[in-house]
């Protein structure tokens, strides 16, 4: 890792925390917390994390990405303003049983379904990205998930598209992702 001599670096290596199938948010939002105005956060990571990059930039952050090797990722994240608010959590559209299902069937066989609980993060945020990447109008995507995906609902907002959510149990959440008309 080579310092740019402009920014005074404060590194935070997340791979150790993503492999033990931990979220690294809490370390990344505490390192981001503690920095100063002169200070650039330096993420190491296995992948550019979009979900993070949005949300910093939310918060008034430039950022960019360097691959020194395949399979490491460096996100840079520097301040550029003191003013900006904070971004709100896009309000997630809930939903009750009947009107999951009644949405559900209203798309009849043209539903993909994949089932991303045994994958450790950030797979099933990836998988469901790619999924909708090649999602035909008037078709939905069913998800089973272990938890609700946090970071994938600014994502799909973006890319105009919908989420419905249908809780099954503690740790069995099942999606209806589908693209706004």
């Amino acid at each position: 890792m080579e310092n740019k001599p402009e920014y005074k670096l404060v590194t935070l290596d997340v791979r150790p925390v993503i492999q033990s199938g931990n979220d690294p948010f809490k370390e990344i939002m505490a390192a981001k917390a503690k920095l100063n105005n002169d200070e650039t956060l330096l993420i190491i990571n296995i992948f550019e994390p979009i979900p993070l990059i949005n949300k910093l930039k939310a918060l008034g952050y430039k950022s960019w990405t360097e691959r020194p090797q395949e399979g490491v990722v460096y996100t840079y994240f520097k301040k550029e303003s003191e003013d900006v608010a904070p971004e709100k959590l896009e309000e997630i559209k809930t939903s009750d049983k009947v009107s999951f299902q009644q949405k559900l069937d209203s798309f009849g066989k043209n539903i993909r379904s994949i089932d991303v609980r045994h994958l450790e993060m950030p797979e099933p945020m990836v998988t469901i990205l790619k999924e909708i990447e090649t999602l035909e109008p008037g078709h939905a995507l069913f998800v089973e998930h272990k938890k609700m995906p946090q970071f994938l609902l600014p994502e799909l907002k973006n890319r105009n598209f919908a989420i419905l959510f249908n809780e099954i149990e503690e740790g069995h959440l099942q999606l209806l992702i589908f693209k706004n008309n």
